[in-house]
């Protein structure tokens, strides 16, 4: 939306002061973007607006009167604003104005008073609207709806009431004509409904005619007879197979709920439950009324033939017991043969017969080595060492700090730094950016401890080119980053937005975040007592702050004052000659702590 944005700020105090001044003009033609937006302090900070109604009310210059409800905007920050409706715009000239607060716990509060202006457009130079009264409290209301019956009673006092003859003749033909005019109407003017008629019941469906009923209730074709339906009635209900004598089809079933009389081929038995083997197959049911009997034949694969290697299985319920006997297979007498014949030429200790059995417990299963290689390893003085060799390298460092291929020593990806360097003294290590307890980078990290148990130091250096250190001293301590001579010679500076006609004069406005200072330079013309421009507010101290900045075009100053959202605004002037100054030199640094 695009609205004239006005700002009125206030400073709750004892002293409320006459009605305000400003340099407001709205036009007639500025409809649904003629905004009032409220900026409310008290003792220096935003004035809180929970469990508050704000009602604004306006007295214009031809009379009338509006109380409105403001909208609160930032609850916290103290602002809220209004929009000038289209009856209110149209009433030109001077505008008396006032907002006042009502808590919850019936507390009130009378913030600001002021002024502005309704300027008559052209498009608009006819146009006399008469005086108007919005009021929103019912008390004010009645108080208008009785002063304006007891005006009436005054004005009427003395009508003659009798009705004269032309009068009533007049009001003769109107209902004649009302009458006339219902009477020719066709459209069920009463809402008359079916169930008032008697056929509540009856749905507004299309019948069939007689002849359509009679030549259905004919059609030998679409009805059975009785004949047909006692041979279908006397026919086999219970499949054995499908109608095309194929076997039934199930795919991974659970055998157990399988107790119906059939011919099934079972699929997907590795995902079946209570199968005998994980193969497909056919599974034959016979069922004797309460003791169902199965078969399974199981094979690998569809064939068409039947294979040596094919396997049977078969298990019932027995009588006296609802679960199943255990799956028995039934072998092949030339399986059975092949497996003996298979055993009689293994050679590979199938019966696992042990050193023990044959009296070589005793015995270890290892090559021997002849008395010659013995002496010939004993007496090689290269690969054996002496004690000079040992106490050399005992002397040498045996903690390490790298990898053996010189890399970082330690991987703390996905793990807890503090927890795993605590544990541990001067060494190296390396991150890929997901470890608990890391310093704040943006990227992978690698660095070196030097310390001892539970005291240390920890450098980490990013790939982002930051560096970082934190001590441990009986406890961690908090990241904090080294900065570099770079950091602070290399400010970031970015535009200032301008608001309410503030524009850029020699300089353009900017601003820029210099280690723990605000910076600020630039030149520009501005109106002063109304916001000028604003910066993000994580770029401002928690309260706001004040600052004297110097004027162009005379000798002086004015004062800038920067609220804790980031608006900033010049208020007061102090200079050898005001009418002279022609711009203000944004130039200043604020503390940020």
């Amino acid at each position: 939306m695009v609205y004239k944005d006005a700002n009125v700020s206030a400073s709750v105090t004892t002293n409320l002061g006459d009605y305000k001044t400003t340099n407001i003009r709205f036009s007639t033609q500025d409809v649904g973007t003629a905004k009032l937006s409220f900026y409310l302090f008290k003792d220096g900070v935003p004035l809180p607006l929970s469990a508050v109604t704000g009602k604004l009310v306006m007295v214009m210059a031809d009379g009338s009167r509006f109380i409105k409800d403001v909208t609160i905007v930032d609850k916290l920050a103290g602002q809220a604003e209004y929009v000038l409706t289209r009856d209110e715009i149209k009433h030109y000239g001077k505008v008396t104005a006032a907002l006042n607060l009502y808590y919850n716990n019936g507390q009130s509060l009378a913030v600001v008073r002021f002024t502005f202006e309704i300027t008559q457009d052209l498009i608009d130079s006819n146009i006399a609207p008469s005086a108007e009264y919005y009021i929103e409290q019912f008390e004010d209301l009645k108080e208008e709806v009785e002063a304006i019956v007891a005006d009436l009673q005054v004005k009427f006092a003395d009508l003659d009431n009798v009705e004269t003859k032309a009068g009533a003749q007049a009001k003769a033909d109107a209902v004649q004509a009302n009458l006339d005019t219902h009477a020719g109407n066709k459209a069920n003017p009463h809402q008359v409904t079916k169930s008032q008629v008697g056929l509540g019941n009856v749905t507004n469906d299309k019948q069939a005619t007689k002849t359509e009923f009679d030549l259905h209730a004919n059609d030998g074709t679409k009805h059975v007879t009785t004949d047909e339906r006692s041979k279908w009635n006397g026919a086999q209900l219970a499949k054995l197979t499908q109608d095309n004598g194929l076997t039934k089809y199930l795919s991974a079933p659970d055998f157990n709920t399988i107790t119906e009389t059939g011919f099934y081929y079972i699929s997907s038995v590795s995902t079946a439950l209570n199968a005998p083997v994980n193969s497909n197959g056919y599974l034959l049911v016979y069922n004797y009324g309460t003791y169902p009997y199965q078969e399974f034949t199981a094979y690998s694969g569809v064939t068409t033939s039947i294979p040596d290697t094919r396997r049977k299985f078969m298990r019932n319920k027995v009588s006296g017991t609802e679960n199943w006997t255990p799956w028995i297979e039934l072998e092949y007498s030339a399986g059975a043969q092949a497996k003996v014949d298979a055993h009689a030429t293994r050679t590979d200790n199938p019966h696992g017969v042990t050193k023990a059995q044959i009296g070589l417990d005793k015995v270890d299963n290892v090559q021997q080595a002849s008395l010659a290689d013995f002496n010939a390893h004993n007496y090689n003085s290269v690969r054996h060492v002496v004690q000079a060799d040992k106490d050399k390298w005992n002397g040498s460092q045996i903690y390490k700090l790298t990898s053996d291929t010189g890399t970082q020593l330690y991987g703390l990806a996905d793990k807890d730094l503090f927890t795993e360097l605590a544990t541990k003294k001067t060494t190296t290590f390396y991150s890929n950016s997901t470890t608990t307890n890391q310093p704040p980078v943006t990227s992978s990290f690698r660095g070196l401890q030097i310390g001892q148990d539970n005291i240390g130091e920890v450098l980490a250096m990013g790939n982002d080119g930051s560096t970082w250190r934190v001590t441990n001293s009986n406890g961690w301590k908090t990241w904090k980053r080294l900065i570099t001579n770079e950091d602070f010679e290399a400010a970031n500076w970015q535009n200032v937005t301008l608001k309410n006609g503030a524009a850029t004069n020699e300089r353009a406005f900017q601003y820029a975040k210099w280690g723990n200072l605000l910076l600020l330079r630039g030149h520009i013309t501005a109106t002063r007592e109304v916001v000028c421009g604003t910066i993000p507010s994580d770029r401002m101290p928690p309260n706001g702050a004040v600052a004297m900045v110097p004027v162009s075009g005379t000798t002086g100053y004015s004062k800038l004052l920067i609220y804790a959202n980031g608006d900033m605004k010049l208020t007061g002037i102090h200079s050898n000659n005001d009418a002279g100054v022609t711009g203000y030199y944004m130039d200043a640094v604020i503390p940020l702590a």
